[in-house]
C-alpha cells in the first residue's frame, strides 16, 4: 500500500517507520527531522528497535497520490493540510485522522467526503533528537468511521501486520471524545503546573480538579449525544495519568519550547460544543485562558 503520513513528529515517524517495514511509505515533516531520516534512515528505540529506510520529504510536491493518507500535524494545522492536499489526492483514497483533539475528522470529511476515518491511539513515543523516535509503549490504536467501515477495518488490518496493535469500533466519535476529555483534563493542567502526568493524581486539590474537569466535560459530551466508551471518565483520566506517571504531556513540551498549544482544539471546543448546547463550561474556559497566557508569555 502506498501510504503517505503527514505530520512526521513523534506518533507520526513512529507509525510511519513501523508501517514502512511492509508498506511504500513517505512521510511529510520538518526539515530537520526529514534531513535526518534521508542522511541516516529512522531509528526506532524502545518497544520495538531498527532502522528504517523510508522517503521523507517537506512537501508532497512531485509525490505520487497515497492510497492512503494519513494525517498525524497537531490539531491546528489540519486546515493547511487540506489546504496543501487538495487536488492530490485521489477520490478512491482513504483518509486517517489519528489527531489529537476535536473537529478534525468533520473538517476532514467535509473536504473529502465518505472515505474518512478516524482514529485514536495512547502510542506513546517522542522523538529523542531528528531521525530518531523513542516508543515508550505501543498502547492501543482504535479505527472508525460512520461511512468507511470497510476500509477502517482493512487499514486496521495493515496496522496489525506492521505491529500496531489496533482494533475498529463502530461509533469512533465516543472513541475521539473519551481521549479528547483526558487531554483536557490532563495536559493544560501538567501544562499550567509545570508537572508529570503522575503528579497530578498525587496531590489531593489536583486531583480533585481532574474529577471536577472531567464532570463537565462529560456534561458536554451528554449534550452534544455521545456515547462515552467509558462509565467514569475521571476514572479513565487516572488510569491513563497513572500509566504514564512519568510523562511529561505535549502541552507541557511545547509550552516549555515556546510553540503554540493545541488548547483550543481541545479545552476550546469542548467550550465552544458546550456553548452550541447550553451546557456552562467555566472550568475548560479557565483552562484555555490559562494555557493561552503561557502561550503569550
Amino acid at each position: 500500500m502506498r501510504i503517505c503520513v503527514f505530520g512526521a513528529g513523534s506518533i507520526g515517524s513512529c507509525i510511519g517507520g513501523m508501517l514502512a517495514r511492509e508498506n511504500e511509505v513517505t512521510l511529510i515533516g520538518r526539515k530537520a527531522n526529514v534531513d535526518a531520516i534521508r542522511d541516516g534512515g529512522l531509528t526506532l528505540q524502545g518497544a520495538v528497535r531498527g532502522k528504517v529506510t523510508v522517503d521523507a520529504r517537506e512537501s508532497i510536491s512531485g509525490l505520487p497520490p497515497p492510497d492512503l493518507l494519513i494525517v498525524a500535524t497537531k490539531a491546528y494545522a489540519t486546515s493547511s493540510v487540506i489546504e496543501a492536499c487538495q487536488g492530490w489526492v485521489a477520490d478512491g483514497a482513504v483518509v486517517l485522522t489519528v489527531q489529537n483533539g476535536l473537529g478534525n475528522f468533520e473538517k476532514l470529511h467535509d473536504w473529502h467526503g465518505r472515505l474518512v476515518v478516524g482514529g485514536t491511539t495512547t502510542m506513546g513515543a517522542f522523538l529523542t533528537e531528528p531521525g530518531t523516535v523513542r516508543i515508550a509503549d505501543l498502547g492501543r490504536t482504535v479505527l472508525g468511521s460512520p461511512t468507511a467501515g470497510k476500509e477502517a477495518r482493512e487499514i486496521a488490518s495493515v496496522f496489525r501486520s506492521a505491529g500496531i496493535p489496533t482494533r475498529t469500533t463502530r461509533d469512533i466519535r465516543g472513541e475521539i471524545w473519551s481521549k479528547a476529555i483526558v487531554n483536557a483534563s490532563i495536559n493544560p493542567m501538567s501544562a499550567i503546573l509545570r508537572v508529570t502526568n503522575g503528579e497530578l493524581i498525587e496531590n489531593r486539590a489536583t486531583s480533585r480538579l481532574l474529577a471536577e474537569v472531567c464532570g463537565e466535560c462529560e456534561l458536554v459530551a451528554d449534550g452534544c449525544g455521545i456515547d462515552l466508551p467509558y462509565r467514569s471518565m475521571y476514572l479513565r483520566t487516572r488510569a491513563v495519568a497513572r500509566r504514564t506517571a512519568s510523562n511529561r504531556s505535549s502541552m507541557l513540551r511545547d509550552i516549555e519550547l515556546g510553540r503554540k498549544t493545541e488548547i483550543d482544539n481541545i479545552n476550546g471546543e469542548i467550550c465552544r460544543s458546550g456553548l452550541a448546547k447550553g451546557v456552562r463550561t467555566p472550568l475548560n474556559s479557565a483552562l484555555v485562558a490559562m494555557v493561552e497566557s503561557l502561550e503569550k508569555g
